[in-house]
């Protein structure tokens, strides 16, 4: 049997950091003997209209001599759309105001919460409104497959149960709802392709709108020969 570490080389494309506004690209690591690279990116908090973006990038040796950009090599994170994990805080919300997830709309109430309708009470403060609102979300027919919220003080967080297979994506037209990203994951991938000619190795480069925190694992593929996996520490069983 072979083990996925002896099948795929598995580097840090970008080491975990705080990125504020700005961005940061990893070492180069050569492709000489692999056919095929997959960069995968962690992003971290986002508030609305914020970005987080990941590219791969090509040079004629380690230290990035010529880097350019792979063509279509790019993949972006815009706040609150296709997201793993985000919060939404309540202000006092009013009758009629809605928030949508995944294409399905909650609607606050004065004082009545009604599943069928999607309609949760706003009779108490920001904390009870919550609850009510957290309810409806997890409500088995009428809430959100795939998705689990938990209120806390006026805040919910929306977490995917299988990240992976599900998303989020959360939006409102009123000011009493703020949304924000906590996770959100995107990928390049890179199969059975050539580098230009005289180049050798690539990177993965972050750039970020956001205050946020990011970290890029790197997995090259399809090997010529076996791969030598060295980590700190591992554990096969």
């Amino acid at each position: 049997m072979q083990r996925l570490y002896e099948a795929t080389k598995i580097d840090i494309g970008l080491v975990s950091q705080a990125l504020n506004n700005t961005n940061a690209t990893g070492r180069y690591f050569a492709m000489k003997d692999y056919g095929s690279a997959l960069a995968i990116l962690n992003g971290g908090a986002m508030a609305a209209t914020k970005t987080t973006k990941i590219e791969v990038f090509e040079a004629s040796d380690e230290d990035g001599t010529g880097a350019q950009l792979i063509s279509g090599a790019t993949a972006t994170i815009t706040a609150n759309t296709n997201v793993t994990k985000a919060t939404i805080a309540l202000a006092t919300v009013l009758n009629g105001e809605a928030v949508t997830i995944n294409n399905l709309t909650f609607t606050g109430h004065t004082d009545t919460t009604t599943a069928a309708d999607r309609e949760f009470s706003i009779a108490g403060d920001d904390t009870a409104d919550a609850a009510a609102l957290a309810g409806l979300i997890n409500d088995a027919t009428y809430g959100v497959p795939g998705v689990t919220a938990a209120a806390n003080t006026g805040t919910i967080t929306l977490t995917v149960d299988d990240p992976g297979s599900r998303v989020l994506t959360i939006s409102s037209e009123d000011a009493t709802f703020t949304i924000a990203t906590v996770e959100a994951q995107a990928y390049v991938e890179l199969d059975d392709f050539d580098l230009s000619d005289g180049f050798t190795h690539i990177a993965c480069k972050v750039t970020t709108t956001a205050n946020s925190n990011v970290a890029v694992v790197l997995l090259r593929g399809k090997p010529d020969g076996a791969v030598t996996q060295k980590v700190g520490a591992s554990a096969s069983i």
